[in-house]
């Protein structure tokens, strides 16, 4: 297998970011992005197709696995996990950016922590603790598999600077502990969180869904708080 990836590079004090192409080529038709990376960052030195020599390619990983979502980023302009993503399914060239939608820290790297801002602004935790209902379980463990990677945001059409709209990677852990609140009184304060932060502002593109790395069924997800928050506004009345 031979390839050329391209990858979009910035570090700080660049005025603004480039192209650097580097030629892989591997015997192992199953390799991954993830893997092409780690390989080339192993080079001594790292020359790009110009032979010139480059700084080693910053990008984030961790469990490489498709456990984790460090490792997500712009893979020929789709939002995925660079360890689930095969380079054999892809062209002779292979285009690598980092997502948009967060601030560059450097190269594939982003910075992702308004994500878990939202989380706090929403006080999406429990204040007591609650034992799960057996019949809740399998819904409770399917919530906590979101990735927080970020690529539901990368490409939903709502979220922009993250100001208002919070998007999947803040209503799937909401998602999570409603189901696992008893007390309708309970869930007032975050579903309250919800409807501003989701709800008044989602177009209903579902285009995360098809994204999800975990594919989580979002949809499912936002019916089910859409519910309860229905139900929620009965009881205020």
């Amino acid at each position: 297998m031979r390839k050329k990836i391209k990858i979009l590079r910035w570090k700080k004090g660049d005025r603004e970011s480039r192209w650097q192409t580097f030629l892989y080529e591997s015997e192992k038709e199953n390799t991954t992005v993830a893997q092409a990376l780690s390989e080339l960052n192993q080079r001594s030195p790292l020359l790009d197709m110009e032979g010139k020599e480059a700084a080693p390619v910053r990008w984030e990983c961790n469990c490489l696995q498709g456990k984790c979502g460090a490792c997500a980023m712009l893979i020929n302009d789709f939002p995925a996990l660079a360890c689930k993503e095969k380079l054999i399914d892809y062209g002779d060239t292979v285009e690598l950016m980092p997502l948009q939608k967060f601030p560059v820290v450097e190269d594939l790297e982003v910075d992702r922590t308004i994500i878990f801002d939202h989380l706090k602004e929403m006080k999406v935790w429990m204040e007591q603790k609650h034992a799960v209902k057996p019949e809740k379980q399998k819904e409770a463990f399917l919530a906590s598999q979101c990735l927080q990677c970020g690529c539901c945001l990368e490409i939903c059409t709502s979220y922009t600077d993250g100001k208002e709209f919070f998007g999947m990677a803040a209503l799937v852990p909401a998602d999570r502990i409603i189901k696992l609140e008893e007390d309708g009184e309970e869930k007032t304060p975050l579903l309250t969180q919800y409807r501003e932060h989701f709800y008044q502002c989602c177009d209903e593109f579902r285009a995360c869904e098809h994204v999800c790395p975990a594919e989580l069924p979002l949809t499912q997800m936002m019916a089910y708080m859409n519910r309860e928050m229905e139900a929620m506004d009965i009881r205020m009345i």
